[in-house]
């Protein structure tokens, strides 16, 4: 199924032509190169490519003496939204613009800083200021090009952080594509003195085999910083009680659906076999109200206690001594007895978790009783000034009160998930006692489907609580920013905890059951932290935030994330450390898109037309496509009405059906997926399919899911092994510069994941965990990147086919027919 449109042919040959063009630039035939990279900016302007082709136009420009090109195009890229660009662009500008005659110097000059055979100056390469690294010692310049990992000046006297080591890299694949992408050569020298950079050294596109991560160590405000706007808590309050109403009709809703189709299923047993034990049971046919109001006061009340017992079964929490915490961090303590005796409350109690994952969290139903757990590896990877941010977060929750509602929502999901998480444990177990084969299929068949469905009801009782976990988030980053004055110790924070959340999941080789299940109290998504950290220990953090900052529809496509992204919220805490006359500990205060100039007042008509143009129509084509349908009844029922005071009484059946709206609404829904299905899937050709990079696929900050890039990647694929990953809910595929979330469906839909011996389908993707794989599919890029799988091919031969587009159409089908059933149905 081809789209219209594909832009993978251009993309392909653009960077064949960038390939060729920096080759004929490192072998000084400039008239070829600047054939090539002028055709590469034609295509790719805003592309890492187009980018990289500009600089070595630059080069090529100055060596043949065309400085009126170069100065131009160097004017262009100083505009860039990168700062790193930006910076390159403003030395290369430098360097081509004629000096001014010298004042006099009033005081002694000093000597001018030696630029590298191709004349790039390192960042502050020149000044002796202590770095932070992690990963290692300090990051050593290219032997070619002199070029520095960005490190800006470092303030002096900061605690060094303890290191955090990379991960280790993936088992090469025999199948894997080869690795001289041009996007990442670093062998390319451009000639000549005092030439700009080289279009191979671009600082936001960094090579991901040399990067190391270090630290500004940016500093910190006075102890009483000008004071920002007062926050409005009143209206969040109001909609976070309303998200906990929400969340308990649909619980109840749900409990309900249970009970009624397992009295259903029981009915039908009964008059097939006349077994008693399958009598439907009475108590099942009652209202379940009650019972889910007295749960949920219950939950609520004893949300403390509760969550501690659960913590100490599972992770053997453990109480947090003071002098444990001042060992630390001393101003993490000084920020609790401080704060806690200004907003004349009692100081949480303080809890110990033995998980080497950075993670912090709050829980309780009223201030007096409320906990902040930690984990060591937060006391141990983070500094102490780091450190006391996270506890100023946790007592921004407590002080805004949004923890007691997101305790209580994180004990009622964990009902389903505990479900689904010791079914498959003690599946394992029974299974391995038992001798006989058939006992042992029907254990895994029963264990399977209740694993399956707990699962699914874990992730649609997540829903209601989205808004209000990812509105909370910003306050309390704003509150940890005004309690500590230091908004670039928290970024270094939130950074760290992402990278560890990352390092966790490459140690452990799947995402742990504590992650998952206390996603939505964890400072940073899990979701957001695996590509995210992972990538950042392989690019600048600038660069791979960012299409966070960047992407006009980027609030659109947070809905179904629990966090805010995570490049909007450390570009925030920038804004706070500008205002506080601060530097900013990362260059994303002024990054992002610039706004285009307002074309004046639209019409209706007119801007419905330019929406319906726009990728995020077709983004979100089957659910525009239902209060479209609306438009259509509307017309239908016109007819109805106007035939109905005719003689064609044969249509006036139309006017007033309530049938047609409820039947077109899943017409609406059908129509928009077969309109989006061709883009979402185009066809994968050899020629077609791209093996980026992880900071590559990042660092594109117009990318949107509807922009499916056909892929081929290799590494280790990562995940649960037992049947709670028969659906494919955690696998991550580990690359040589990141990890990649991947998406399932099994050709034969839920039955062909879950029982493919009815089907004699045998190779599930969690039949291939450890192995070395490739995996070919439609890359995603939205809040979280993730690749939709079309085949997963281990070295030994083994493959597991996806069906992501015949599940799109099979969809599509089904609702249009479920649609034109009810409109035959008729009234009832």
């Amino acid at each position: 199924m081809a789209p219209p449109t594909n832009p993978n042919p251009a993309d392909s040959s653009a960077k064949q032509s960038l390939e060729a063009g920096l080759a004929a630039l490192k072998q000084q035939d400039y008239p070829t190169a600047i054939a090539l990279l002028e055709s590469v900016t034609q295509t790719a302007a805003n592309q890492s490519s187009g980018i990289r082709a500009q600089m070595g136009l630059v080069a090529a420009y100055k060596a043949t003496g065309n400085l009126k090109k170069a100065i131009a195009l160097c004017s262009s890229l100083a505009k860039s939204p990168n700062s790193q660009v930006k910076t390159w662009a403003d030395r290369a500008l430098t360097e081509l613009t004629p000096p001014r005659p010298p004042k006099p110097p009033a005081n002694k000059p000093k000597s001018a800083e030696t630029p590298p055979e191709t004349g790039f100056v390192a960042f502050d390469a020149g000044k002796k200021s202590p770095k932070k690294s992690i990963g290692g010692e300090g990051p050593t310049a290219d032997k070619k090009t002199g070029f520095l990992p960005l490190e800006p000046t470092a303030a002096p006297g900061k605690a060094k952080s303890q290191p955090i080591s990379p991960p280790p890299p993936p088992p090469t694949s025999q199948t894997s594509e080869p690795e001289n992408s041009t996007e990442t050569a670093p062998d390319t020298e451009i000639s000549g003195e005092n030439s700009s950079g080289s279009p191979t050294d671009i600082p936001g596109f960094v090579s991901a085999d040399t990067y190391q991560l270090t630290w500004r160590e940016a500093g910190r405000a006075a102890k009483s910083p000008r004071p920002l706007k007062p926050l409005k808590l009143l209206e969040f309050r109001v909609q976070a009680v309303a998200s906990a109403i929400a969340l308990f009709f649909l619980a109840r809703f749900v409990l309900q659906f249970l009970l009624t189709n397992t009295n259903s299923l029981l009915v039908q047993l009964y008059i097939f076999s006349r077994l008693p034990f399958f009598r439907p049971i009475q108590l099942f046919y009652r209202d379940p109200t009650p019972f889910v109001q007295m749960v949920f006061g219950l939950l609520l009340a004893s949300s403390p206690w509760l969550t501690d017992a659960l913590l100490k079964l599972f992770c053997g929490i453990e109480t947090l001594r003071g002098s444990v915490l001042s060992k630390h961090s001393k101003e993490a303590s000084r920020v609790l007895r401080s704060f806690c005796t200004k907003q004349n409350m009692p100081v949480p109690v303080l809890k110990l978790l033995p998980l080497n994952v950075p993670v912090a969290f709050s829980y309780g139903c009223l201030p007096r009783f409320a906990r902040i757990a930690v984990s060591r590896g937060l006391l141990e990877q983070l500094t102490d000034d780091e450190i006391a941010t996270i506890f100023a977060r946790e007592l921004g929750h407590i002080s805004h009160w949004d923890f007691a509602p997101m305790s209580l929502a994180m004990l009622v999901i964990q009902i389903p998930y505990l479900i689904y998480w010791q079914v498959a444990h003690w599946q394992e177990r029974l299974c391995d006692l038992m001798t006989i084969e058939f006992l042992r299929s029907a254990v895994k068949f029963v264990a399977a489907a209740i694993s399956a469905i707990s699962y699914g009801i874990y992730k649609l009782l997540r829903w209601p609580m989205l808004w209000v976990s990812r509105r909370r988030v910003y306050f309390s980053d704003r509150t940890a920013a005004e309690i500590t004055g230091n908004p670039n110790g928290l970024t270094r924070a939130l950074a760290k905890i992402a990278i560890g959340i990352a390092g966790n999941i490459e140690q452990q080789k799947q995402t742990s059951f504590f992650l998952e299940s206390f996603d939505l109290l964890l400072p940073v998504g899990v979701g957001q932290a695996v590509t995210l950290g992972s990538a950042a220990l392989h690019a600048p953090l600038e660069q791979i935030l960012l299409w966070d900052v960047s992407n006009r529809e980027r609030n659109w496509l947070t809905v179904n994330s629990a966090h805010p992204l995570l490049g909007e919220r450390l570009k925030l805490l920038a804004l706070y450390a500008q205002f506080w006359k601060l530097e900013t500990e990362l260059d994303l205060a002024n990054a992002g898109v610039p706004e285009q100039p307002r074309k004046g007042k639209l019409s209706l008509f007119k801007s419905i037309l330019e929406f319906k143009d726009s990728k995020l129509f077709l983004q979100g084509a089957p659910f525009f496509g239902i209060p479209m349908s609306l438009a259509i009844v509307g017309v239908l029922w016109l007819i109805g009405g106007i035939f109905s005071r005719t003689s064609f009484w044969q249509l006036d059946w139309l006017w007033g059906d309530r049938s047609i709206i409820w039947g077109c609404l899943p017409i609406g829904f059908s129509i928009g997926t077969l309109m989006r299905i061709n883009y979402f899937f185009p066809d994968i050709t050899p020629r077609e399919t791209a093996s980026p990079s992880l900071p590559e696929i990042l660092s594109n900050p117009e990318s949107l899911p509807l922009d499916a890039q056909p892929v081929r990647l290799s590494g280790q694929l990562l995940g649960r092994s037992g049947i709670d990953n028969w659906l494919g809910q955690d696998l991550i595929l580990q690359t040589a510069t990141g990890l990649v979330r991947l998406h399932y469906v099994s050709r034969f839909g839920y039955i062909g994941s879950l029982f493919p011996f009815f089907i004699k389908e045998t190779t599930r993707p969690s039949d291939l965990i450890g192995k070395s794989v490739v995996a070919t599919g439609w890359l995603r890029r939205g809040a979280t990147v993730a690749i939709d799988l079309e085949s997963l091919r281990s070295q030994g031969g083994r493959v597991s086919d996806s069906g992501h587009p015949i599940w799109s159409a099979i969809l599509a089908f089904a609702a249009a027919f479920w649609g034109a059933y009810i409109i035959i149905q008729g009234p009832r």
